[in-house]
């Protein structure tokens, strides 16, 4: 499908697989990740998965999350859960529905402005928890709905992740 130059609401049925966001009805490319990220990805993927067994979904791999219909904008998440009680059903495509818990990883061409952006426009979405998890420095920054300040953690401390959910990353992650 050859993508008009602006998208609105209606074309999000029609649109590619593919790594992209969609920021203000433009298309914009992402540069792929490595392997350590997908690996990132896939240790908290496992790990929420295996946590909140039959609780709701978890999926990995640039999901894309609405973050407003006019004008259309869609973020590519690293990590996403989602609860059976938002959602009965097992998504399929763009999530219209905002998630729980949002993870994303830094990557090395990330810039601090990128990543403040997609923080703000999750947690604008209704994403109750954003974690923005930055291997290179071994800290992570959880941001909550509705809270102006968020917390930092190394990867040797253990915080919640959700209600009733304790994450310690150095216990969770590959390297």
């Amino acid at each position: 499908m050859k993508l008009k130059s602006k998208l609105s609401y209606e074309d999000i049925r029609r649109l590619p697989e593919g790594s992209y966001e969609v920021i203000n009805g433009e298309v914009v490319e992402l540069v792929p990740t490595g392997f350590e990220h997908g690996e990132y990805e896939l240790d908290l993927g496992a790990f929420l998965r295996e946590k909140l067994k039959n609780k709701g979904y978890v999926a990995v791999g640039e999901v894309g999350v609405l973050i407003s219909k006019e004008p259309l904008r869609i973020r590519s998440a690293d990590v996403v859960y989602i609860s059976k009680k938002r959602t009965p059903e097992r998504p399929k495509g763009i999530l219209d529905v905002p998630p729980e818990i949002v993870i994303e990883i830094v990557s090395p061409n990330n810039t601090y402005s990128e990543i403040e952006e997609k923080v703000f426009d999750y947690l604008s979405a209704g994403v109750d928890r954003v974690l923005i998890v930055d291997p290179k420095v071994r800290k992570a920054t959880l941001f909550e709905k509705g809270k102006r300040e968020a917390k930092i953690y190394d990867f040797d401390e253990e915080f919640e992740l959700l209600e009733g959910l304790k994450l310690r990353l150095s216990e969770v992650l590959s390297s």
